[in-house]
């Protein structure tokens, strides 16, 4: 009964949550957006206040009434020092690079001063909504910047939930906070597992394979000179013997290029197939090769590079997968 009443409290506190503090890539903070209240030690000083008060009017003690009203305006400034110090920075969360499964991704919030003549001070605490990550930074007014690292184990596309960043600045009577909703996705690759090369090119435009084609790595023979050939390529040594001209002639091995296809591991378990897939599409990124990339009616066509791996990383992180919310566990 606890534990109904609990969820539907939490889906009434987000909706008005989207309501009152849409998602975006960018935050100002002020009025509509920002949550305060004293603190546990606020709370204690405040108590303090009325038993003052209480004191001093009881035993007609006017030094004791005169500290009451004192500490209690000191209180309450303390109460626009913190907002307005809160709301004098500009929110944006950069964008998130993918990771792979079991790595840590890095949350990096940036802060600017809306007015250079009223800058933000002290220290921020930033803390991911819903799990127990936080990251504290004491000099965030100097570094402007807030980091935090979220561990990761299953691959997917996660959404980032909603980031809380408060502080309690200057002397921790108040807290000021806010939740944040950026609207940023975390890819997470498939952890690649080590394997041999399995490339299927029954389907390639012109049925590569490997073998030796004229090129200049590595040396075969020689032959006659013919009229024309280089002259670096003369066999000079051979010739200051007393023999007949001859010319070098060299190899090449041809890149293996093809598809790389779930189909060639139907008998592995999905998540290994994809590990498997993961670490050959890294491999021939490494060795500059041609390749495409099949998982079942799914197609990447054949092409190399950076932009080309993480196109297929990223298949592969959203295969059979849907957006869920990111959560530690």
């Amino acid at each position: 009964m606890f534990a109904r009443l609990s969820a539907h409290f939490h889906q009434v506190h987000e909706r008005w949550l989207r309501r009152r503090i849409p998602a975006s890539n960018r935050y100002t903070l002020h009025l509509k957006n920002v949550f305060i209240f004293p603190t546990r030690f606020g709370m204690g000083y405040l108590l303090t206040c009325v038993s003052l008060f209480l004191l001093g009017t009881n035993y007609q003690n006017n030094l004791m009434l005169l500290l009451c009203q004192f500490l209690l305006s000191v209180f309450l400034l303390h109460l626009f020092i913190s907002y307005r110090n809160f709301t004098a920075t500009t929110l944006a969360l950069k964008p998130i690079s993918p990771v792979v499964a079991g790595e840590h991704a890095l949350l990096v919030m940036q802060l600017e001063d809306k007015h250079a003549q009223l800058p933000f001070h002290g220290g921020l605490q930033m803390t991911v909504r819903g799990t127990s990550l936080t990251a504290v930074n004491r000099r965030a007014d100097r570094e402007k910047q807030l980091k935090l690292l979220l561990p990761t184990s299953n691959r997917g596309v996660f959404t980032v939930p909603r980031i809380t960043i408060q502080s309690t600045y200057p002397l921790g009577f108040f807290r000021c906070w806010t939740h944040l909703d950026f609207n940023q996705q975390l890819v997470v690759f498939p952890a690649p597992i080590p394997s041999s090369l399995r490339l299927d090119s029954n389907d390639t435009a012109q049925g590569d394979t490997s073998g030796p084609t004229p090129g200049i790595d590595e040396f075969e023979s020689l032959r006659q000179f013919q009229h024309g050939d280089p002259m670096h390529r003369i066999a000079w040594k051979q010739a200051a013997k007393g023999g007949e001209l001859a010319t070098k002639t060299f190899t090449q091995s041809q890149q293996e290029s093809g598809w790389l296809s779930l189909a060639l591991y139907q008998h592995e378990p999905l998540e290994k197939a994809l590990g498997l897939l993961s670490y050959q599409v890294n491999r021939l990124t490494r060795q500059q090769q041609t390749f495409g990339l099949k998982l079942d009616n799914q197609t990447i066509g054949p092409g190399s590079g950076e932009l080309h791996k993480i196109q297929c990383l990223m298949q592969l992180a959203r295969y059979r997968t849907t957006v869920t919310p990111y959560a530690t566990n």
